[in-house]
């Protein structure tokens, strides 16, 4: 790394001294500065990208009346649940349909656990794919999640929504349509759910070929597997 490279990806702190900000993936904006927020300054969110199985296409919500008319289902995490819990919530509530978080090839930085090291199908992960920040009552953090709907799927209409949700439409499109509809952070979003998605489509067709039996039993903690057809 040169000295310029050095100088532009650090930033000065409180105390004067610099801090060197790693190099992110072309998929992120730069990394901030290391920060703390007490419990009144920052809000959790979960988000998700539904994909419906077969078609390939993708849940849009259309609110007519809003500023920000197409978007995926996301919204704030109730007290008591999980991430998980609340992209699933937040993805029936906004849209109508039930949908499973969906195993894909995300490159995530957790750990595996010691028992799935070595088993190439542990790839396959139900891990946030996206974390993205706004501003809305201190610091608005949303973790995104990709869910799978099956092609004979029906929008619930009987379903309780808030008030600001009744004039919600939920719309499937295609990758190309949507990339029309969506915007802001939510193009970054889209954009690598496709491409991980794409890539798990064809990690699945080359263990298909190898003709390996029973490739997903992934012990990811999701009972139906997704067909990926």
């Amino acid at each position: 790394m040169s000295e310029n490279m050095e100088t532009e990806g650090s930033q000065k702190v409180e105390n004067g001294s610099e801090v060197l900000l790693p190099t992110l993936s072309k998929w992120s904006t730069p990394a901030i500065l290391p920060s703390a927020w007490c419990s009144t300054d920052f809000l959790v969110g979960a988000g998700m990208v539904i994909i419906q199985q077969n078609t390939h296409k993708i849940v849009m919500i259309h609110a007519p009346d809003w500023e920000r008319k197409w978007f995926f289902p996301r919204g704030r995490k109730d007290v008591g649940e999980t991430i998980e819990q609340a992209a699933l919530r937040e993805a029936f509530e906004e849209s109508g349909y039930r949908a499973q978080l969906l195993p894909l090839l995300n490159p995530t930085t957790q750990p595996f656990p010691p028992a799935s090291m070595g088993n190439i199908e542990s790839a396959l992960n139900v891990e946030p794919i996206f974390l993205t920040t706004t501003l809305y009552n201190g610091v608005y953090l949303t973790s995104w999640f990709v869910g799978q709907i099956p092609e004979d799927a029906a929008v619930d209409t009987s379903r309780e929504r808030m008030p600001s949700e009744e004039n919600f439409q939920t719309h499937l499109l295609s990758y190309e349509e949507a990339m029309q509809k969506v915007n802001g952070s939510e193009i970054d979003v889209l954009q690598y759910a496709w491409d991980i998605y794409q890539k798990t489509l064809e990690f699945v067709a080359e263990r298909r070929a190898q003709d390996i039996s029973n490739i997903y039993n992934l012990g990811s903690g999701t009972k139906d597997m997704p067909s990926y057809t």
